[in-house]
């Protein structure tokens, strides 16, 4: 008798599963074939750029130093990008340099046309960690060009847009007592009904940064967004329940190049799906061709006004199968701040706990932390992720709905590989 009870039971749990993947499937777009793979040829990279032979003249007479130093005052290198190196001979302000740690024994030695920054180059980590008063870090990769003793960035832009990210902030690295549901002794539930496996810590946090190089070579910023930020700002590492990672960009930062980068060769990462339109709603996800594949999700972050109260904000989308379509609203959004994260820098806001006004379209007339307004006021509690519904955030609004053609022919695109 018992084993009749469990033979019916098994089979009413295999024709329930059954069913819940006939109902998937039924609403979901169809799946599409990848496009397939080509040679790049580098036409969206950030060019480097070549010095006139006025500036490889003067950066030859300021780069005889007696170690190697790198080049990081803001007005010389747009004095440099410019090519307008003959203006420079009546500079009276010192020259911000950068020096290795290794080398300050050499401090008495300076000339007084400079201001040295120290910074630590710890071979764990993939930043520069200035040791200001306001400690800074920026990243270590990106090209330079030697002359004498000075290291000079060639892609000037990007260069300062790092020392303009570079206040550093800190993590809480709080303690979180985890929530645990009934189901997770149940693995095979989780993975096929309910969510993917938890991701690799250390292994899906260097899947992030080198998501972040690439899109750097296009000029792009990303910063930490969702449970990744989350994560990050409240425990100092990723949530370890959590599937997935997440990334957003300001929308007019976005490249276009790079999502068709994606589809070559060259990139580390293949895509998974999109979902949106650029000007709407725009979610990119993408795996890793190697290693975990550790889903990486890329949000493109829009600016948005009430008309009603005048209010600024800024906004993500969110697609569901059926065509709805959601907003994730945040308060105009700073990500100019540099954080570590299991020894990569990400950049992140300046003001993860600072209370902020969301009366602008959510018609909560009341101030409190960014934090709080995405994930309520115990957001320092832990929530399993199975327990996660990604459009019933306290920060989510319906934003209407594309139409079936949309879906199908533009809007959804789910790969099959």
């Amino acid at each position: 008798m018992k084993r009749k009870c469990v033979i019916i039971f098994l089979c009413l749990l295999f024709t329930f599963l059954l069913f819940l993947v006939q109902i998937s499937s039924e609403k979901r777009p169809p799946f599409k074939t990848p496009r397939p793979s080509f040679d790049y040829d580098g036409v969206g990279f950030q060019k480097e750029m070549r010095f006139s032979d006025a500036c490889r003249l003067w950066l030859l007479d300021i780069g005889q130093t007696p170690v190697p130093t790198l080049l990081i005052d803001r007005h010389i290198l747009k004095q440099v990008e410019n090519g307008r190196c003959d203006q420079m001979d009546g500079i009276r302000t010192a020259i911000q340099i950068g020096v290795d740690v290794e080398f300050q024994w050499k401090s008495d030695s300076w000339d007084k046309k400079f201001e040295v920054l120290f910074y630590v180059n710890d071979t764990e980590k993939d930043y520069l960690d200035f040791r200001t008063e306001r400690r800074k870090i920026i990243p270590k990769n990106f090209p330079t060009q030697r002359i004498g003793n000075l290291l000079i960035p060639t892609v000037i832009p990007v260069f300062l847009e790092f020392w303009h990210r570079a206040n550093y902030v800190p993590c809480r690295n709080m303690t979180i007592k985890r929530d645990s549901p009934r189901l997770e002794t149940f693995p095979f539930l989780q993975k096929y009904i309910l969510k993917d496996p938890p991701i690799p810590a250390r292994e899906s946090v260097r899947h992030l940064a080198a998501l972040r190089d690439q899109m750097l070579r296009f000029g792009i910023f990303p910063f930490l967004n969702g449970g990744t930020f989350l994560g990050w700002f409240r425990e100092c590492t990723v949530i370890p329940h959590t599937t997935d990672m997440d990334l957003a960009i300001f929308s007019e930062n976005w490249n276009t190049e790079f999502f068709e980068f994606l589809w070559s060769k060259q990139s580390k990462f293949r895509v998974k799906r999109q979902l949106g339109m650029v000007n709407d709603s725009y979610e990119v996800t993408v795996l890793p061709k190697t290693g975990f594949p550790t889903p990486i999700d890329i949000f493109l972050l829009y600016e948005g006004r009430n008309h009603t109260t005048g209010a600024d904000y800024r906004w993500v989308g969110g697609t569901a199968i059926d065509g709805q379509k959601y907003k994730y609203i945040y308060p105009p959004y700073d990500p100019y701040c540099s954080a570590d994260l299991l020894g990569h820098i990400f950049w992140v806001t300046c003001t993860p706990e600072v209370k902020v006004t969301v009366g602008t379209v959510l018609l909560l007339k009341t101030t409190v932390p960014l934090l709080q307004l995405e994930y309520g006021a115990r957001w320092y509690t832990d929530r399993n992720s199975l327990k996660y519904v990604w459009n019933a955030a306290r920060n989510v609004v319906r934003n209407g709905r594309f139409s079936e053609k949309q879906m199908r022919d533009d809007v959804y695109n789910e790969y099959r590989f």
